[in-house]
């Protein structure tokens, strides 16, 4: 994206967000627009706002002269959505308005030397010019006032909260260690082939807008939305998988099937079959969702499908370059991201096979960038009949908590029905058995 796109982003963000204006106003400036329109609609948003008028489209055409300045302002506000957030365009631009005012300073002090103007007189125009080239930062316009009442304005609100202050996973619990899934969180879920990571992924997925009504898109890179559709009704109905696929089902499973679409279509649940992998794709769409449905929660199935070109050709960093990406969206769209991970091969080829965090695939950047880091774990898959403890592991499944933040290490087992291959809770599973 070269500069003038960026000038014409910031624009597009302050229109679609006025208070963008507001809150780095110590930053924005009529020099840091070098394009000629792109200065011509920053004067019409000032002029706007020093009559405390709405800043949008319409007002905006009739304070700017040209042929289809709405066409161009519509621009502007698509590609709003198309970039990472204000404050990086704003550095952007403020460097690139630094490097001209440079220039501009060297010519001038060039003329003074050929001209033979006193030194002193050079110098201190040179001091003058330069003192006008403040850097400022983020971090110089926190205001740490502010940030306290929100921590404590936050503390209150989980004090007093009877429910969940996150998006509910649907297994209880995993809602009494995690609290929810919280916003701005990058969650892995890491499992071996079989282990029945894309069915948890999807439960999640399905709950979070079943329970607590999430707006929630998957992305799925490996299996297409009939695929998907067709696990989520068999979930729903516990009709095994199989059958739906074979069309082996009688009459009174067939309204079930029914029964269960119903429920889902009602949901604010989206497929999306990922048809290009690349990052930058994946990122336009995530925000295009976000923008138009509301969505608070993504789900990316799975993390080394996503593809990234990079100059050295370093798997582990491209890997890691998604990952890092999804954190970073996730706290710039305030939603909050899983994306599913492969194991490495050799983690059957243990005694007991059982997951660990550097089992990850290109595991090194992908711990770094996950607040919380999950592993499935089914020991009965690998012929282990009994826990350290004696306990029958039976149609059970261990979620181990490899990394988490916020909430610690830790161990849940659920139930798992591998004929409609379904994660129930275990307490829930037991009393009803």
């Amino acid at each position: 994206m070269d500069n003038n796109e960026i000038e014409q982003t910031l624009l597009g963000k302050i229109i679609v967000n006025n208070e963008v204006l507001d809150k780095y106003s110590e930053l924005i400036h009529k020099d840091l627009f070098d394009n000629p329109f792109c200065k011509s609609v920053y004067h019409a948003i000032t002029k706007l706002k020093e009559q405390a008028r709405d800043i949008d489209i319409y007002s905006l055409s009739k304070n700017i002269k040209g042929e289809d300045v709405a066409y161009y302002l519509t621009e502007m506000t698509d590609l709003a959505f198309a970039f990472n957030n204000s404050l990086t365009c704003i550095a952007i631009l403020t460097e690139e308005f630094h490097k001209r005012t440079l220039k501009s300073i060297v010519s001038d002090v060039n003329n003074k030397i050929q001209n033979a103007e006193e030194i002193e007189e050079i110098i201190e125009y040179l001091r003058q010019q330069l003192s006008k080239l403040t850097i400022t930062t983020a971090d110089s316009l926190s205001n740490t006032e502010n940030q306290i009442l929100e921590f404590l304005e936050d503390i209150d609100k989980r004090m007093h909260s009877d429910g969940l202050l996150g998006i509910a996973s649907g297994f209880e619990e995993i809602d009494k260690f995690t609290g929810g899934w919280q916003e701005t969180d990058l969650i892995i879920i890491g499992g071996a082939s079989s282990m029945g990571k894309t069915s948890f992924a999807l439960a999640l997925g399905y709950n979070a807008a079943k329970y607590t009504n999430t707006p929630t898109v998957i992305f799925s890179y490996e299996m297409s939305a009939i695929q998907l559709l067709r696990r989520l009704a068999s979930m729903e109905s516990e009709i095994n998988n199989k059958y739906l696929v074979n069309g082996t089902i009688n009459d009174e499973e067939y309204k079930k099937i029914h029964k269960a679409i119903r429920k889902i279509e009602d949901l604010p649940i989206y497929i999306d079959e990922g048809s290009i992998t690349t990052l930058t794709y994946l990122m336009y769409r995530i925000k295009e969702y976000v923008k138009n449905k509301d969505i608070k929660l993504v789900l990316v199935d799975y993390l080394q499908l996503v593809t990234h070109n990079s100059k050295s050709g370093n798997r582990e960093q491209e890997v890691g370059k998604v990952a890092r990406t999804l954190k970073n969206l996730a706290k710039e769209l305030n939603i909050t991201i899983i994306a599913l991970s492969q194991l490495n091969r050799g983690v059957g080829m243990r005694n007991n096979s059982k997951p660990t965090l550097s089992d990850l695939r290109e595991s090194g950047e992908i711990e770094q960038a996950a607040d919380v880091v999950m592993l499935i774990y089914r020991p009965e898959y690998y012929g282990i009949e009994f826990d350290d403890n004696g306990k029958s592991t039976k149609g059970t499944a261990n979620i181990i908590f490899a990394k988490g933040r916020n909430i610690g290490v830790g161990e849940i087992t659920l139930t798992f029905k591998s004929d409609i291959t379904k994660f129930i809770n275990y307490d829930k599973y037991n009393k009803v058995n």
